[in-house]
């Protein structure tokens, strides 16, 4: 059995409305690319049969261990159920709101959905260049270092030399162990409020610029 090469099932969102604010993730987990029972055999030569027990909805963050549109939307005040994906695409489009990921095409290391096991093999830049040039994007929001790091990289500079970038604490349970940089100094951590405290804090303070 060949490595299972895994494509990106939506590549952004919206594909053609007016954007100014880009959320840029790394790439779904591999539960929510395959259909249930699919074969997946990793670069460590482990195959595993898909299941999909974790899937919320096939849409961004999409996963029930992921929770960056209950932050999101708790953070942005939002009267949306984060189980209604219609409601919240529509919000999304209608607030010139895009999402988007920073690989097309990816091999895994492992069984896992952690940024640094996915092995790139075809990146965004197209998509994700056409995006900004085509629009006057006010913030990029990056929900890791890693995806930073890899679009600094990638796009080119010029592009968004004028734009607030900001990364994102993960929203995923992990994401609670350990702040990047970038955030502590944007928005340093009070002694006295707990991990989930600050993160969801952080999340309000950086989602809520430039809303108005």
């Amino acid at each position: 059995m060949e490595l299972t090469i895994e494509n990106h099932p939506w590549e952004i969102y919206p594909k053609r409305a007016f954007i100014e604010k880009l959320i840029v993730g790394s790439f779904p987990p591999n539960k929510m690319v395959f259909a249930e029972g699919v074969e997946i055999k990793y670069l460590d030569g482990v195959n595993k049969i898909n299941k999909r027990h974790n899937k919320r909805f096939d849409f961004f963050y999409g996963s029930k261990n992921n929770g960056f549109w209950e932050l999101f939307i708790t953070s942005l005040n939002l009267v949306i159920d984060p189980d209604d994906i219609m409601g919240l695409k529509k919000w999304l489009k209608l607030n010139k709101w895009g999402v988007t990921d920073i690989i097309l095409t990816t091999t895994r290391k492992k069984d896992s959905p952690s940024d640094t096991d996915l092995v790139p093999k075809v990146w965004n830049t197209d998509i994700i260049e056409k995006t900004i040039k085509n629009n006057k994007i006010q913030s990029i929001y990056f929900t890791s270092k890693w995806v930073r790091n890899h679009f600094e990289r990638i796009i080119n500079p010029k592009l968004y030399k004028s734009t607030n970038l900001f990364t994102l604490i993960s929203p995923s349970p992990s994401g609670l162990r350990r702040f990047p940089k970038e955030a502590l100094l944007e928005l340093p951590k009070s002694d006295n409020e707990s991990n989930q405290e600050y993160r969801l804090r952080y999340y309000n303070y950086v989602l809520s610029i430039q809303q108005n």
